[in-house]
């Protein structure tokens, strides 16, 4: 096996479809950095299953996906395929050539492929499994991976040799089962559970069954009882119903008199009550009067006390007010006082500030006249410097301009010969452009129609892609409904071929006897023995006729001799087999029938059974036997007319399976049509083979004809596909050539424009220098005139400012002096202004309290009227409460003629009422006679009702349906004791599930099914562990061996890579499928060390002795290197190099290379170049040739 070709479209920088033809031996990449060679690696990683995008070099997995260039648009799918050739069959797979294809489409849905057939990662994962081959295997070999080997970790260092040492298959077998066991366990746990639910039911159910067998039996005894004695006891009842109406009647009668009687002392009574009420409304008027007047006096003393007590409050109000008046005088004359006092010091004080303010009025004067000249002088200063400013700033503007005017004349001057040149140029280019555009157009139309024509080639693609689809559908579809036919007629063969084997259709002794004889439990017995309905063949349209004819006589016995029969028998006795009816060949006696010329001529007739099959000579008598007396025709009407022309003597059976007994007995109605019948059942296997072997050659005309068209398929997408890049290139380079034309045009626009615009300059600049030649005459003009102005400006400015020193030194004194009259004037003003503040104090406060004078005085007046007011109403108080006392006595004798009165009448209602309340006893006593009645009649009625809703809801029967069903009972009591026993019988029982009876052979029925998936369960779990036990031996056994002989190659190449030295593989403690392995190495001259400790160069070249080592022990069909010599020196390259030589010749290489010594090892060089910036192409070169 070796990789025969690698296609790569879209893949990073591989934008077009390149393919990489390969052979055996060395393939050398090669190229500059940057141009892509390394994509090539990491598209064969890629392809193989890669799912990690930092060891592809990306950000994200979209990042392989062509992203475009500043001329290239980006791809929407990136795909690479690599095909292999399987000629010897390595690979588990039956094609010759196998080809695993992978792509990715920018929305991020990934596709796998084998051999263009949609398929798992998973499936590529265990196609190439223990080959070496893969994205961990060791076929794909980088600088990052060689670096890894050694110094990586020690699980990454194990993956790697497990896969040379061809234990990755058993151990992934491994890791399943062991999933495959935790899922059974999982499952035995849950089974578990299950079943201790069913068992914690199962025993009460089988407890809770027998109870409710025993309560039903229990039961229907008891209703028995029940419903004879309520049948009993409602007779009774109705017998007491009738003698309880007759008393009530009785009672009814007595109770209307007495009733009478009451009704006529009540109304006497109501009439008493009357007088009683109307005398009591009468006494009540009085009466609120009485209580009206009494609350009148109590109110009316309330008031005097009230009137005396604010009599008191005025004596005493008018007191203290008379002292708070004296206190107040007092105060008033000591503020008074102060406040004549204050008077005389402010007066004192206002005309000293008189003085000083005339004082400062006159000196500020004096200064205000000297500010204003001194003002005077400093404004004219002011505006003098502010026109010599002005001065200066016109000189030097001026000066500025006669500067740039010289300077723009000059400027203008030249501007003018550099206009006169470009005018030139622009004219030259306008020139150009015109043979240029021609030229463009040209070449815009010859790629417009080319594209025309591409687009015309890519419908006919499209058309003839559609028809090829169209035919792969036809012939998918033709080749399922092949496969769906022959796996139909497979099933049905096996499935005939397993009933005829196992003899089914046959009965069970039968059945047992020729499946005995087949396993040799006969051997040395009998030789050989036969069904009767193997040994017949007949015509297909005969078949179920002749079964039906033959009826259990198809499963009889055949056999050579009577002994033999007898023999059988005797086994079916002893192995209790069951029966069986035997035909020994020797002394059997079969006759067939003779038939006139009448009945055979019938229509409808179509013979004797027996002459209408095929069988062998030797078994004529048996046959005959059997089916020589039985008549086949055509249908009923035939069968009826036979029948009667041979008196109904034998037995005749039609096509559709209606049988005419003998005597005249008819058989028929619907028939159960099996596919095939049991006599037929050998004819349908042989026509079924036939069948296959046909559909078998279909199949494979239609398989060669499904792979022409997907390979015209392939041919007609990738055509479609170049055709697409072309146009896409067409349209790429028109767009180019139309931004060229719009340049152009663009351009010759602005050179117009340009030469224009450059003449209007020249006009414009000639006119620019006359006018600025006269601007610089006036400026030296205006300039003079100035520097007169300057000096005069100057000498006024100098004896202004002598005047201003002399004045301000006058006007300081003066403002010194100002100041401290101001202090002291200040200090005055703020005295007199407190001393205001304090004398209108002391007038507030007299005003406030001569208020509060007056306010007293008036308080005592109005309490002094308050007393005399008081004074009067006590005395009007006090006549009121005389008046009121005399009507009070009035009314109280008013009251006790009243209650004399009141008891005759009470004593009257007391008797009339004593009276009623003995007649109320008489009814009540007859009333409780006649509830005693009701109640008793209503407790026999509601007792009868009981007893009919007990007959309807616990036996669900009517009375006259209880009637039926019971028993005349002439001992009662013996009846109830017989239902006590039941019933105390049916409560010993408990609480009765009737449920259970039914959920209990439920349950059983599950418990006994979960059983036997538990034994299935475990059964397969022990199978598990055995394969796991297998497996874990197995690849100890092939590690074990593997790595000593990997070890050995190691230390072998180890010795011809460095020229002497010694390497290991050293395997850690424990478990060899687990331990860690360690790799020591000792170059020749040095001492034995870890390789973590060697030079960059001395790394590299051990773990390519370790790869060459593991190689030679289990070669992979082909092996990718990238660079991984890179960091060896030119010697060591060349060692390599040899030893690339020696193990090409079984191993594939492709190497990606800079070095020299690698490339002159390889048998055919690529080469990856970047024509198009960001694009790989390759360049092939064979070297063997």
């Amino acid at each position: 096996m070796f990789l025969k070709s690698i296609e790569i479209k879209g893949f990073k920088s591989f934008a077009d479809k390149i393919e990489l033809k390969l052979k055996k031996g060395i393939t050398g990449v090669v190229g500059p950095n940057g141009s892509g060679k390394s994509n090539i690696s990491d598209a064969i990683r890629w392809v193989l299953g890669e799912q990690s995008v930092k060891n592809l070099r990306g950000g994200k997995m979209e990042d392989v996906i062509f992203s475009g260039t500043e001329f290239r648009k980006s791809v929407g799918l990136a795909q690479v395929s690599l095909t292999l050739d399987n000629s010897k069959g390595e690979l588990p797979i039956d094609y010759m050539d196998v080809t695993i294809g992978r792509r990715l489409y920018r929305s991020g849905e990934s596709e796998y492929f084998i051999n263009n057939i949609s398929c798992r990662l998973k499936d590529i994962h265990e196609l190439f499994m223990d080959t070496g081959i893969g994205k961990e295997g060791y076929s794909i070999i980088g600088q990052g991976k060689i670096d890894a080997i050694l110094s990586g970790k020690a699980e990454d260092r194990r993956s790697l040799l497990e896969e040379a040492a061809g234990i990755v298959k058993f151990k992934t077998r491994r890791d399943d089962a062991q999933k495959k066991i935790d899922s059974t366990e999982q499952n035995l746990i849950r089974i578990n559970d299950i079943l201790l639910t069913y068992e914690e039911r199962l025993e009460p159910l089988r407890i809770d069954n027998e109870k409710a067998k025993e309560f039903l039996k229990l039961s229907s005894k008891l209703k028995g009882l029940e419903v004879s004695l309520i049948v009993k006891r409602i007779e009774i009842i109705e017998a007491n119903i009738l003698k309880q109406n007759s008393n009530l009647e009785r009672i009814e009668k007595d109770l209307n008199e007495l009733k009478k009687d009451e009704t006529s002392i009540k109304e006497e009574l109501t009439k008493s009550e009357s007088l009683l009420e109307e005398s009591s409304i009468k006494n009540k008027y009085k009466a609120d009067e009485y209580y009206k007047l009494k609350e009148i006096v109590q109110s009316l003393k309330a008031e005097i006390g009230i009137a005396k007590e604010r009599l008191d409050n005025s004596k005493t109000t008018i007191q203290v007010n008379e002292g708070s008046i004296k206190n107040l005088n007092q105060k008033i004359e000591e503020l008074k006082r102060e406040k004549n006092k204050n008077e005389e010091s402010l007066k004192e004080n206002e005309n000293y500030e008189k003085k000083l303010k005339h004082e400062i009025n006159i000196l500020e004067e004096e200064s205000n006249l000297c500010n204003s000249e001194l003002s005077n002088f400093k404004s004219e200063v002011s505006i003098l410097r502010k026109d010599a400013i002005e001065i200066l700033r016109n000189q030097s503007k001026l000066r500025n301009d006669k500067s740039k005017v010289e300077i723009e004349i000059n400027s203008l001057k030249e501007k003018q010969q550099q206009l006169h040149g470009y005018c030139e140029d622009y004219c030259n280019l306008l020139k150009t452009n015109k043979d240029t555009g021609f030229r463009i157009i040209s070449e815009k139309e010859r790629f417009m129609d080319s594209t025309e024509k591409l687009e015309i080639s890519i419908k006919d693609n499209r058309n003839k892609v559609l028809f090829v689809k169209r035919a792969l559908n036809d012939n998918e579809i033709k080749l399922k409904n092949i496969n769906r036919d022959i796996n139909k007629l497979e099933a049905n063969k096996n499935a005939l071929i397993n009933l005829e084997s196992n003899y089914e259709g046959y009965n069970k002794s039968v059945k047992a006897l020729m499946m005995r004889m087949k396993k040799g439990d006969m051997h040395g017995h009998i030789d050989n023995f036969w069904v009767l309905g193997d040994i017949i063949r007949a015509n297909p349209n005969y078949q179920s006729a002749i079964e039906i004819a033959l009826g259990a006589g198809v499963s009889n016995m055949v056999t050579n001799t009577e002994n033999e029969a007898k023999y059988l028998i005797e086994y079916l006795k002893k192995n209790n087999l069951g029966r069986a009816t035997f035909l020994p060949l020797n002394i059997i006696q079969g006759k067939s029938i003779y038939l006139d010329k009448e009945i055979t001529s019938i229509k409808g007739y179509i013979g004797i059974a027996s002459k209408i099959i095929d069988f062998d000579d030797k078994f004529k008598n048996a046959i005959e036997y059997i089916l020589g007396r039985t008549i086949i025709s055509d249908d009923m009407k035939s069968a009826l007319e036979i029948a009667k022309k041979v008196n109904y003597k034998n037995k005749i059976v039609t096509l559709q399976g209606e049988v005419i007994n003998t005597g005249g007995a008819l058989t028929g109605g619907s028939l159960y049509y099996k596919n095939t019948n049991i006599i037929g059942r050998k004819d349908e296997i042989e026509k079924l083979k036939l069948e296959i072997l046909e559909f078998n050659k279909s199949l494979e005309k239609a398989n060669s004809e499904l792979e022409r068209y997907k390979d015209e398929y392939k041919i007609l997408e990738e055509n479609y596909l170049k055709l697409r890049e072309k146009i896409h290139y067409n349209n790429i380079e028109v767009a180019k050539i139309d931004e060229k034309i719009l340049a152009i045009d663009s351009e010759k626009e602005r050179l117009t424009k340009n030469i224009l615009t450059s003449k209007q300059e020249i006009v414009l600049i000639e006119e620019n220098i006359d006018n600025k030649t006269k601007e610089l005459e006036e400026d030296i003009k205006q300039i003079l005139s100035l520097d007169k102005k300057e000096k005069q400006c100057g000498d006024r400015i100098t004896f202004l400012e002598e005047e201003i020193i002399n004045k301000e030194e006058g006007s300081k004194v003066k403002k010194e002096y100002i100041l401290d009259l101001k202090v002291k004037k200040a200090k005055i003003d703020e005295f007199i202004l407190n001393m205001l503040k304090e004398v209108e104090r002391v007038c507030k406060n007299l005003d406030e309290l001569e208020s509060e004078i007056i306010e007293k005085k008036q308080t005592i007046l109005d309490k002094e009227q308050t007393i005399v007011k008081s004074k009067e109403d006590i005395e009007n108080l006090t006549k009121s409460i005389e008046e009121n006392k005399f009507i009070i006595e009035n009314l109280d004798k008013d009251f006790k003629n009243y209650e004399i009165e009141n008891i005759k009448i009470k004593a009257n209602i007391t008797n009339l009422k004593s009276r009623i309340e003995q007649l109320q006893l008489f009814i009540q006593k007859k009333e409780e006679e006649k509830n005693k009645f009701n109640i008793n009649k209503t407790r026999i009625d509601i007792e009868k009702e009981n007893l009919y809703a007990g007959l309807n809801n616990e036996f669900n029967i009517s009375f006259v349906e209880a009637l039926d069903i019971a028993k005349d009972i002439e001992n009662e009591d013996f009846a109830k004791e017989e239902v006590i026993t039941i019933k105390k019988e049916i409560s010993k029982l408990g609480t009765i599930n009737l449920g259970s009876i039914d959920e209990y052979k439920d349950i059983k029925e599950k418990y006994t099914f979960m059983n036997s998936q538990k034994e299935d369960l475990n059964n397969a779990r022990i199978e598990l562990k055995e394969v796991i036990d297998d497996m874990t031996s197995k690849m100890k056994d092939v590690f074990s061996s593997n790595f000593k002989v990997l070890n050995e190659n190691f230390n072998n190449t180890f010795k011809e890579l460095f020229k002497g030295g010694n390497a290991a593989l050293i395997l850690g403690e424990g478990d060899e499928l687990t331990a860690n392995i360690d790799i020591n190495v000792q170059p020749p001259g040095k001492k034995l060390q870890n390789i973590n400790l060697m030079s960059g160069g001395e790394k590299v070249l051990s773990a390519i002795a370790l790869l060459f080592a593991i190689l030679k022990m289990k070669p992979t069909p082909f092996c990718i290197l990238d660079e991984i010599e890179a960091a060896l020196d030119d010697a060591n390259v060349y060692k390599y190099a040899e030893f690339l030589k020696k193990f090409s010749n079984e191993i594939q290489f492709i190497v990606i290379t800079h070095r020299k010594g690698t490339m002159e090892s390889a048998d055919m060089l690529y080469g990856v170049t970047m024509e198009e910036k960001g694009i790989s192409k390759i360049v092939s070169v064979d070297l063997s040739k």
